[in-house]
């Protein structure tokens, strides 16, 4: 209990202070981590080397969680293209443990704006939800693709939905 209080006081000091808290932590609740940290994901989707790209971004962050499949390991998300006029670039799914990735506004887009939906994408595999920053997990097509870019709602967000797999 006293704990609890330590953490209101410091808040209190903080939002007091007129200090600017720059990041927040905004996750979905879910992931397609499996047991053993890693997500291992698979596909057919012709957009598999930006994937590829968004692995090694959120990897350059935290080492070998993202992998490609292989005969030695069990598929945690399948990334498949679909050609839908929805509103959504890219979509990730809990149930059907799914990334899709949409050709119909994929197909004109720039490299890092493919980039940017399939790491995004993988965001939400990892835990992550859209945060209100220019962040990778903006809601919004970004352009952010690298760790370089990576903002701070990103990176902390995702050290706490690793905290949680």
């Amino acid at each position: 209990m006293r704990g609890k209080y330590i953490v209101l006081f410091c808040l209190a000091i903080i939002l007091s202070s007129g200090i600017k808290v720059e990041a927040a932590v905004y996750v979905t609740g879910w992931d397609l981590v499996d047991i053993g940290k890693h997500l291992d994901y698979d596909g057919t989707s012709t957009y598999m080397n930006y994937v590829v790209a968004g692995a090694s971004t959120w990897n350059g962050y935290k080492s070998g969680v993202i992998r490609q499949d292989s005969a030695l390991t069990i598929k945690d998300v399948d990334i498949v293209d679909v050609n839908a006029n929805n509103g959504w670039s890219g979509m990730t799914y809990q149930s059907t443990k799914k990334i899709e990735l949409n050709k119909y506004y994929l197909s004109g887009a720039s490299n890092a704006k493919r980039t940017n939906v399939a790491t995004h994408e993988l965001g939400h595999a990892l835990g992550l939800a859209h945060s209100t920053s220019n962040s990778i997990m903006d809601s919004g097509i970004s352009g952010h693709t690298t760790i370089q870019s990576m903002s701070q709602n990103d990176r902390d967000s995702y050290d706490y939905a690793y905290s949680n797999y």
